[in-house]
């Protein structure tokens, strides 16, 4: 059975009507509707989601390289879905023994709070966070103390094998969410004062009101973004399309080569969500026994959503 790859930027500034031409605008959501629609077509019977967190439901009190959600909610974040999302349990608990057997060592959480790292995209071309049963694949990409962009290839690469060798005749698709280059104005822990330092510790308690004051400040950033009144890191889409290019080739050890620093130096803080990216990719080319067909869907630079939008897809056969 062939397993599809989707790989998208996520941003929740799309849920905010009117931040950008609709010139700019339509081919991002004309891609989208596409890809919806063709999961919609291939009906997986289970999502593997790689996916981070922006200190919403993780943070510095306890940060796990990586961790699988046995069960999970939705934040409610930015407009996004929020309530219990349809974890796959069964498959959850058989895929943490495998990785552990591989080598790879991942957290576990059975009440696992997720923002829009997770929930964008399955709104997006799920539909929603229930239409289809999900294993959250957590990764570190914004917190302090980031894992090496190779331990996301040896994760990934675990994963595919784990689906080839335990759901061969399962409809599986893979998704992930995250990158490409932008510089969200998030606190970071060593440059911070002490406390600021705290709260990126201890968390934040969410209500209503905190959530509509954080999408406020983020649709300011859009603005000023766009009229060029930031300090944040300009966009970069050469990096973006040099790194689209090489997972469409396969060339994914040149990116698991990378090092944190050189990526937030290229691709703003936010770019090191490119991992999510790397271990999908790294998933679905196990799967295939090393071989894959990946196609660009879209690339746009958008300055008032603060990001490189970019959207891949690929497919491959299971190797037997």
């Amino acid at each position: 059975m062939p397993a599809d790859l989707i790989c998208t930027s996520h941003t929740p500034l799309t849920n905010v009507k009117g931040l950008v031409s609709p010139e700019t605008e339509a081919p991002v959501r004309e891609s989208l509707a596409a890809l919806r629609q063709r999961a919609a077509e291939f009906a997986p019977d289970v999502v593997v989601q790689f996916g981070s967190d922006h200190n919403s439901g993780l943070n510095l009190g306890l940060m796990p390289a990586f961790l699988v959600a046995i069960r999970a909610k939705a934040l409610g974040d930015y407009y996004t879905s929020s309530g219990p999302i349809n974890v796959d349990e069964a498959n959850a608990r058989a895929l943490v023994s495998h990785l552990h057997r591989s080598g790879v060592d991942v957290a576990t959480s059975y009440d696992l709070t997720v923002d829009h790292g997770f929930t964008w995209v399955l709104d997006e071309i799920m539909g929603g966070i229930n239409e289809v049963p999900v294993i959250p694949i957590f990764t570190n990409c914004g917190g302090d103390l980031r894992p090496p962009f190779r331990r996301s290839l040896a994760l990934g690469h675990a994963v595919g094998e784990f689906l080839r060798e335990r759901m061969p005749e399962a409809r599986v698709l893979i998704l992930s969410s995250g990158g490409l280059s932008h510089d969200p104005d998030l606190p970071q822990y060593l440059t911070s004062p002490p406390e600021v330092q705290q709260r990126l510790i201890e968390g934040t308690d969410w209500t209503e009101e905190a959530l509509l004051l954080r999408t406020e400040r983020l649709v300011g950033a859009g603005k000023a973004f766009e009229r060029g009144e930031t300090k944040l890191r300009a966009l970069n889409p050469d990096w973006d399309r040099e790194i689209l290019e090489l997972l469409r080739t396969g060339h994914l050890e040149a990116i698991g080569a990378l090092e944190d620093q050189e990526v937030i130096k290229q691709g703003g803080r936010g770019g090191a969500e490119i991992r999510n990216w790397l271990a999908a990719f790294a998933a679905i080319r196990a799967y295939g026994g090393g071989h894959y067909d990946a196609e660009v869907v879209c690339y746009r630079d958008i300055p008032a959503w603060i990001i490189g939008f970019g959207i891949m897809h690929a497919r491959a056969a299971a190797a037997h």
